[in-house]
């Protein structure tokens, strides 16, 4: 599935049970969802990582994985591929803003509350919407970047990395 404007949930939805319709096998869905399912029409956008991070408030860090695991299920997405739990330890690279920074307390903290939103299981376990379908009760946080990814050399994405055997321990 790619993003398309004008997709609600509604219509992803139809779609992913098309796909399970005409499939053999039964089709798992996931899809990134760092700062909010910014792929559904009406989702709730929350800030990116680093800005939740400079609160230092773990209850932001949770309502925003609760925030996005809603709009996904919505969606009929139920495996979400947050948080990103890389140290930003290079300045250069390009994504530093996906992160939750530098230091690994911070990191910790923050993703731990991130994946208790994601993962929280909802009311009496099936959550009811304006549809009158019924959607699963919580999603599959899927962390994701923990080592080197985002320490490349020269800053761009997807590039070699550099990491000493002290910064690696640390």
């Amino acid at each position: 599935i790619t993003p398309v404007e004008g997709f609600t949930a509604s219509r992803y939805r139809s779609l992913i049970a098309e796909v399970q319709r005409i499939s053999k096998i039964p089709v798992i869905f996931g899809i990134d969802s760092v700062h909010g399912a910014n792929y559904i029409e009406g989702a709730i956008m929350t800030p990116q990582q680093i800005n939740i991070a400079s609160t230092w408030n773990t209850t932001c860090a949770y309502n925003a994985g609760r925030l996005a695991s809603k709009d996904s299920r919505a969606a009929g997405i139920n495996w979400i591929f947050s948080p990103i739990l890389g140290l930003g330890i290079e300045s250069l690279w390009s994504r530093m803003y996906e992160t939750f920074g530098e230091d690994p307390f911070l990191v910790g903290e923050m993703g731990k509350a991130i994946v208790r939103g994601i993962q929280e299981v909802d009311g009496d376990g099936i959550e009811k919407n304006e549809h009158s379908s019924s959607v699963p009760s919580r999603s599959a946080a899927c962390a994701k970047h923990f080592v080197g990814y985002s320490a490349p050399r020269t800053g761009h994405d997807r590039a070699p990395s550099w990491i000493p055997k002290r910064h690696l321990h640390q």
